[in-house]
């Protein structure tokens, strides 16, 4: 009789065993969906902040795209290779509280209806695992470039973004490859420390950010030594387009691109080429222009 029940016993201790095991795999599990739930709450907690800290009152309102406080001061024509800017120029009123909860603050920016954050600079990696709280995460939040310079003003600003999957931060940009939603998104708006600007997208498409791909492209270009490099620039950007869009740049008009990761190439990135409105340029007319895309 002893030894029959020893023997169960046995024969029992896997099927605990592995009862636990699977115990502990549903508590592991349980916690670790728990922590993301968490962590995701923070980071929608730190986006509405970050919206209040800008938005103020009109937070809530239901528009996408608020107007500053304030009109934006002068700026000399000159471009930044061609003369000096002043250099004590005082970010507007509207940035104070963004500036005061992080000095890395750079500006705003809307794209469509999927895209509505603070833009900050200061290398090209904290901001890819921290939001503009500076606390971890892994979304990151939208940055400048670590190259640009908004005073004085480059000719092309670059802001990036991760791709991430929830859509925050720049998960939605591939809605700019749809042509039926550039229709109805036709204008970006990146307003800056220092003034606001319109721009709309003139070239969308993929490249590679590995030097010896076939498709890489040398994007990370701020100024230019000539008009034939700004032209060479834009062409070669042009004629990657996926989208044959009605718009061009031209030497003196600035140039916005919005950059997120694409998985189209090696080390891939989706990049969203724009260049700001010109004099008598409105949004209905740029509106009607985009209408004529296939």
């Amino acid at each position: 009789m002893k030894r029959r029940t020893s023997r169960r016993r046995k024969q029992r201790f896997p099927f605990l065993l592995l009862r636990l095991v699977c115990l502990l795999t549903i508590l592991l599990c349980a916690v670790g969906l728990i922590a993301k739930a968490a962590v995701r709450q923070r980071n929608e907690q730190a986006q509405a902040e970050m919206h209040t800290l800008f938005y103020g009152t009109q937070e809530g309102s239901g528009a996408t795209i608020a107007p500053l406080s304030e009109a934006a001061p002068e700026l000399p024509e000159e471009t930044p290779m061609a003369g000096p800017w002043d250099q004590t120029l005082e970010p507007r009123a509207a940035f104070e509280s963004l500036l005061l909860v992080n000095p890395d603050t750079k500006g705003w920016l809307t794209a469509g209806d999927v895209i509505d954050t603070a833009v900050t600079q200061r290398d090209n990696e904290f901001y890819l695992s921290h939001n503009f709280f500076g606390e971890e995460a892994s979304e990151g939040m939208a940055f400048m470039d670590a190259g640009c310079c908004v005073l004085p003003e480059d000719t092309h600003f670059i802001i990036h973004g991760h791709n991430m999957r929830n859509g925050t931060v720049f998960g939605n940009l591939d809605n700019f490859r749809s042509a039926d939603y550039l229709k109805a998104h036709p204008v970006i708006r990146y307003n800056t420390l220092y003034r606001d600007a319109a721009y709309v997208p003139f070239a969308i498409f993929d490249i590679s950010a590995e030097p010896d791909d076939p498709s890489y492209m040398d994007i990370q270009q701020f100024n230019f030594d000539s008009d034939q490099d700004f032209a060479a620039f834009v062409a070669d950007a042009k004629s990657r387009s996926a989208i044959d869009l009605p718009f061009d740049a031209q030497p003196g008009d600035r140039l916005l691109s919005l950059l997120t990761c694409s998985y189209t190439n090696r080390n891939g990135r989706l990049v969203v080429m724009c260049r700001e409105l010109r004099e008598g340029e409105t949004e209905e007319t740029i509106s009607a222009e985009m209408a004529k895309i296939g």
